[in-house]
């Protein structure tokens, strides 16, 4: 997998701001978030990484836009095994992480509920703590990484 290719296809169709507060910068941090959880977790680090750059991939707007995990979803499925290789079960994950990330369960399949958490560990860049029982796994209910997050956002 090639993240710089993943993050050219995805910007060549991008609609909002790639310096806004869904673009890039925020990806980097659900990426790195993740993968930090995915220590914890056990998480597919492939899966994990691909979310951070397609769940919000295919936002309209910046504020409310209840299809945009599904677009970003459809958009995965476009590109997998031209852009970036995952087998059939970690895109059916990557899939359903896209789709349901703005649904605020916080109970799924360890690698799903962990990209949930990287992306909900994030909303300090818009002003919010993230809130523990808004959280999916123990790793991301933990104090130290709510704090270590909201650091970084």
């Amino acid at each position: 997998m090639t993240i710089p290719a993943v993050i050219a296809a995805v910007r060549a169709q991008y609609r909002l701001d790639w310096d806004g507060i869904h673009g890039l910068a925020h990806w980097e941090r659900v990426r790195e978030n993740g993968l930090r959880l995915a220590g914890l977790t056990g998480a597919r680090t492939d899966v994990v990484e691909l979310f951070a750059y397609f769940h919000d991939a295919c936002r309209h707007n910046n504020s409310r836009d209840p299809g945009h995990g599904a677009r970003g979803a459809g958009l995965a499925r476009a590109l997998a095994g031209s852009v970036f290789d995952l087998d059939s079960e970690g895109l059916d994950l990557l899939v359903e992480a896209c789709t349901g990330h703005t649904s605020g369960e916080t109970v799924a399949e360890i690698t799903v509920a962990t990209c949930w958490d990287a992306d909900r560990l994030d909303l300090a860049r818009v002003g919010k703590t993230p809130r523990p029982e808004r959280l999916c796994t123990d790793a991301a209910r933990d104090p130290e990484i709510i704090a270590w997050a909201c650091d970084r956002s």
